[in-house]
């Protein structure tokens, strides 16, 4: 099982799905990732037109009600993890560090990532960058 790729096609589908629910191209959806507490426990929000819109669970991500397949309970630990390595490269507090999920072109098949510190936009980062600790 490819962790990454299971999570590049739950965050796209996410994007879509959002973006049909809100009734605007896909390219205007996206997905923020923040840490919630000093353990970097991940929370996620959605943003239309990069404009707060709800808070969401990685549930509704997924478009289930229940998650049969322990996806969360799968991808959390490596999502913590980048959160903590970040917010230790660049010495801030927890709740300065959120990842940003985005499509650059509607028919991509990958996700983009941001990290912002606050909102302070500092550098792009890929999926690598999140399972890098899966790949040592």
């Amino acid at each position: 099982m490819d962790i990454q790729k299971i999570t590049e096609e739950i965050m796209i589908k996410g994007i879509n799905n959002f973006s049909k629910q809100y009734n605007v191209d896909s390219l205007k959806a996206q997905l923020m990732i923040k840490a919630t507490d000093e353990n970097c426990t991940p929370k996620y929000e959605l943003l239309i037109n990069n404009k707060f819109e709800k808070g969401i669970t990685f549930n509704q991500i997924l478009n289930v009600k229940l998650d049969f397949l322990g996806r969360e309970i799968i991808s959390t630990p490596f999502i913590t993890s980048c959160l903590r390595r970040l917010r230790r490269e660049h010495n801030c507090d927890y709740n300065e560090v959120s990842v940003l999920i985005y499509k650059e072109k509607e028919d991509n098949k990958n996700p983009s990532l941001y990290f912002f510190q606050g909102t302070k936009p500092i550098k792009k980062i890929g999926m690598d960058y999140i399972f890098s600790d899966l790949l040592k």
